[in-house]
């Protein structure tokens, strides 16, 4: 008898039924997918590091060393280090690697090495993560360079140094687990031993190398740093650690991943409240099948269980489908993780975590079914057979009576004062508008700060028109003297900046001295946006970046004393300000420039220049990068748009889906909630039509309500999405040197577009539900 009475029921309510069917479907596809993202990532990530062998500890280092010196080390720490390598970098200008039909690598804001593979530990991987075996003619290019200038295997990449020029055919990708990350400053092209040998013997630039240990199982990486640096070893460069490795890795993928997290986590909240409101649609349209049950004798467990059955059937039909789907879905957000990290995602781990999804969803339907069943407890068979629902015994208090009204007109005064009254019921309506903003404006915002020039300041970088990168060549000091002059006398130019960037030496808690990378200049100029304190000005003052600050850095506050070596003297400085950089493992420093130059361990120069409101930035930028072929020339945004690789891309196809799913979920629900109402209302539908009310007159009422709660929706998860958004996203991004961040709000999209797509959809949803209910024959009404 259950199952017909299901069955009948599945019949008879097909459009309820395939709503409720739809809403726990994606729940369970958004809850899977985003599940699945994770999983995908740490199998990803293991796979990876399991056959590249990363360093624990990487000492970057330009300058002269000696092999012997680390050598010994190594067998001092046999305690805590289980092997050593070196790898020699050799850095070739981003101008003169070519490639296609005159085109070349300049303009791009990484540094270009050309390695061998390593032979211990760090290996370098094709696109199988398998080791890579290059021939001689051959190069494999990073999977970064690939995406950014479209390279192709087969195509050629031609090297032209001073006295050296050769023609290399691709062979193969680069997957580099210690410098895939497009937000790590360098890149690793590889080439044959022989290749290399002949490209070292024709060098003019300055060596750069990488001094790496792997531990053993209890070894002490703080320990084997400590004595590192107390055994004057090469230090001339930062230290990086495993950790900062994986953050690297794994930052474009996590911030997906987390996104996707947080409107699955909505969306389950949706299906929740979704599934109450089903309920008391459900309960209104069945209170008299309800009554006639308890009158034939059938218990309250047989009554609950009519319903429990064919929600259980739903909820493992929706399960099973949205569990399915969830692995489609996800394809569209693990492009990124397939490409960088791993091309086989075929593990079990996936599979079992997912099933969290289903699971969970189908729990939460069954208790909010037992819940929302226990108002029928207390109600009798005479009290079912004669109510029109199962709150119609509440009585209503003559509030907002019409005589008061003298300010708006009597129709819309009459939508107002009937969603004031009920607005118990309006609520539920009013709490998933909320959420369905905050799904479409919270993503949207997280893309335009990422898209925004004003990003830059979360990257230790003051806004500016342009930016000029001038790296290590044998006249970088000239030609950074002569851009000076030159800036100085073009009447284009509004105002410019120089900053240099050098290695010091730090002073940490613990009494021993880190590397650091401080930049020095007028940071006045072009102000950062500091968490504490003021940019450092004159002599005697230092800026520190937030995770250089943190407990786990320096554990400095503003007014605390640092002490720098500066050419080999101790400088006292005192912290002026703490601002946010997610560039160099969000380890950096800013001083005045009078605090002096490590004339040995300068990094690169920089200029930021902005140019007077009429002038054309692309044009100026093409007259810099035409006289200056060895600089870097970009604007703020293509810079930014570097630095963060295609996490952007990524986000914006987030912008889409979670677009898209607001939008069902708003159509769904409306249509779903007017029913309900609608059903309520039959009664007093059908008086006002039989008093001479239109359709139209009726549909009106109906329209004013739900968009005045629409409109308080979307105010309210707009207020939402900016504050509690800014704070879940400064969370998330915490670990990569961000502590706050004040997400950018375009007005004409936040205030304008969206809301006006919003109102469009629920307006139309409306009409539409309206007309198949209020058209209906109001005799049959009046007669029951």
């Amino acid at each position: 008898m259950f199952w017909k009475i299901v069955i009948n029921d599945f019949k008879r309510k097909k459009a309820i039924t395939l709503t409720v069917f739809i809403l726990m479907s994606m729940a369970v596809v958004l809850g899977g997918s985003a599940i699945t993202i994770v999983a995908n990532l740490m199998q990803s990530m293991a796979d990876l590091k399991e056959q590249a062998v990363p360093a624990d500890i990487a000492q970057m280092h330009a300058g002269a060393y000696s092999q012997a010196d680390i050598d010994a080390f190594t067998a001092r720490q046999q305690q805590h280090i289980a092997a050593q390598e070196t790898m020699v970098l050799l850095p070739v200008e981003p101008a003169n690697v070519g490639y296609g039909e005159g085109k070349t690598l300049a303009g791009t804001i990484q540094d270009i090495f050309f390695v061998v593979q390593n032979k211990k530990f760090d290996f370098l991987l094709d696109l199988s993560n398998e080791k890579l075996a290059v021939k001689q003619g051959e190069v494999a290019v990073p999977i970064h360079f690939m995406v950014e200038h479209d390279l192709h295997i087969g195509d050629t990449l031609t090297v032209t140094t001073e006295g050296y020029t050769r023609t290399f055919t691709i062979s193969d990708y680069v997957r580099d687990y210690e410098m895939n990350a497009a937000i790590a400053s360098s890149k690793r092209f590889v080439v044959n031993q022989a290749d290399f040998d002949a490209m070292l013997e024709k060098q003019s630039g300055e060596l750069e190398y990488i001094i790496e240990f792997r531990l053993t199982e209890g070894g002490s990486a703080q320990a084997v740093q400590t004595a590192y640096i107390e055994s004057g070893l090469p230090s001339n460069g930062p230290t990086v650690t495993s950790m900062v490795f994986m953050l690297f890795n794994a930052m474009s993928d996590a911030t997906i991943a987390m996104v996707v997290v947080l409107i699955g986590a909505l969306l389950i909240v949706i299906a929740a409240l979704s599934i109450k409101l089903t309920f008391l649609a459900t309960m209104d349209e069945d209170l008299r099948e309800i009554g006639v049950m308890k009158a034939m004798g059938l218990s309250k467990k047989d009554i609950k269980n009519v319903y429990l059955t064919k929600y259980r059937v739903m909820s493992l039909a929706a399960g099973l489908l949205g569990y399915g789907l969830s692995f489609g879905a996800v394809q569209l957000f693990s492009g990124n993780m397939r490409l960088f990290l791993s091309s086989e995602l075929n593990g079990s781990l996936k599979y079992l975590l997912s099933l969290i999804a289903p699971i969970f969803v189908y729990l939460m339907i069954i208790l909010y079914c037992k819940k929302v069943l226990r108002s029928i407890d207390s109600i009798s068979a005479v009290q079912a057979l004669r109510l029109e629902s199962v709150d119609a015994r509440e009585g209503r208090r003559n509030r907002f009576p019409l005589m008061r009204n003298t300010y708006l007109n009597t129709k819309i005064y009459l939508a107002l004062r009937d969603v004031a009254l009920r607005f118990r019921l309006y609520r539920l309506l009013l709490v998933i508008f909320v959420v369905s903003t905050f799904i479409v404006i919270l993503p949207l915002n997280v893309y335009n700060t990422m898209n925004s020039p004003d990003f830059s300041t979360y990257m230790g970088i003051g806004k500016s028109d342009m930016r000029i990168d001038l790296r290590k060549t044998s006249t970088i000091d000239y030609d950074f003297q002569r851009l000076q002059e030159k800036l100085s006398s073009d009447p284009d130019i509004a105002r410019y900046a120089a900053y240099i960037t050098c290695y010091y030496q730090i002073q940490n808690a613990e009494g021993s001295w880190d590397y650091v990378s401080l930049e020095t200049g007028d940071f006045s100029a072009f102000p950062l946006h500091y968490l504490e304190g003021r940019a450092p000005v004159g002599s005697g003052e230092i800026a520190l970046s937030y995770a250089n600050a943190a407990a786990d850095g320096l554990n400095k506050q503003i007014g605390d004393e640092v002490v720098v070596k500066v050419n080999g003297s101790d400088t006292t400085l005192k912290v002026s300000g703490i601002y946010q950089d997610i560039t160099n493992g969000g380890k950096t420093a800013k001083a005045d420039t009078s605090l002096g130059l490590n004339e040995d361990a300068i990094l690169w120069y920089i200029v930021n220049i902005d140019v007077l409101p009429h002038i054309n930035v692309s044009e100026k930028m093409e007259y810099y990068e035409s006289t200056y072929p060895t600089a870097q020339v970009n604007d703020i945004r293509e810079y930014t748009r570097q630095t963060l690789g295609n996490l952007i891309d990524q986000m914006g196809v987030v912008v889409i889906g979670g677009g898209a799913v607001a939008i069902l979920i708003v159509v769904l629900i409306t249509a779903l909630f007017l029913k309900m109402l609608l059903s309520k209302d039959m009664s007093q539908i059908a008086i006002m039509r039989s008093v001479g009310m239109n359709c139209r007159h009726i549909r009106d009422h109906y329209m004013t309500g739900t968009i005045a709660i629409l409109v308080l929706g979307i105010i309210a998860g707009v207020v939402a999405s900016h504050y509690l958004g800014s704070m879940i996203v400064s969370m998330a991004m915490a670990s990569m040197g961000i502590a706050r961040i004040e997400l950018i709000e375009v007005a004409w999209q936040t205030w304008l577009i969206c809301p006006l797509i919003l109102m469009v959809v629920v307006g139309f949803t409306v009409s539409v539900s309206c007309n198949a209910t209020i058209d209906d024959d109001i005799s049959v009404v009046l007669r029951s």
